[in-house]
């Protein structure tokens, strides 16, 4: 989920931007965006690009009781 767009979807590129707020953006593009929530709380901050990887590949394909797919948020 970005902050500015709303779901994201497709081939990400990740980063961390310097402080530390995880960074979306679709491949071959140059907009980045950054990775929000639904309860529009700050977002979480990251150490590494790593720990970021992590997270997200941790919640990867993640459903809720409905079926629903839960989006990775920060």
């Amino acid at each position: 989920m970005t902050q500015e767009e709303g779901t994201v979807s497709g081939d990400l590129d990740v980063a961390v931007d310097s402080s530390g707020v995880g960074m979306v953006r679709y491949r071959d593009t140059e907009t980045w965006y950054h990775i929000g929530n639904l309860d529009d709380r700050p977002p979480v901050t990251w150490s590494t690009i790593n720990d970021l990887v992590v997270a997200i590949e941790k919640g990867q394909g993640a459903r809720d009781a409905a079926g629903n797919t839960i989006p990775f948020e920060a």
